[in-house]
């Protein structure tokens, strides 16, 4: 699956909730119960959106999890991970929280600077004319 090898915290609005744990579960991530702070070892991505949480609901900490090597990103990059080709670079998604703790912990920055290689830069092979 196109996710496949995820491991995942959502902490998003709970009226979304559901449908992104189900795409990403139908992609082949594990998707976590709650986001405590002992889940950040096995933890790949952790996606958060907190300016549509209400207060009441409970946040997850961004720094403590990319302090740990955790991928902290927009819900956003889910999408256009499956639509995009080649897949976007998680530094656009990355969410603010995770950036500055990231420059203030450079050793760990080498998860967020992987760049794809974009398509057309693979060497072309000449054809011959056919006539």
């Amino acid at each position: 699956g196109a996710f496949s090898g995820w491991k995942v915290i959502l902490n998003v609005d709970q009226t979304k909730e559901a449908g992104f744990r189900r795409l990403l579960q139908s992609g082949g991530a594990k998707v976590f119960s709650g986001h405590s702070v002992s889940l950040f070892k096995e933890t790949t991505h952790l996606f958060a959106d907190f300016s549509k949480l209400k207060p009441q609901d409970s946040r997850v900490n961004i720094a403590e999890a990319a302090a740990q090597g955790v991928n902290c990103l927009k819900p956003e990059y889910i999408a256009d991970y499956l639509i995009q080709d080649p897949p976007p670079s998680m530094e656009s998604y990355c969410l603010p929280e995770a950036v500055s703790s990231l420059q203030n912990n450079t050793e760990l920055g080498t998860g967020l600077s992987q760049k794809r290689k974009a398509v057309g830069e693979t060497s072309r092979v000449k054809r011959s004319k056919v006539h």
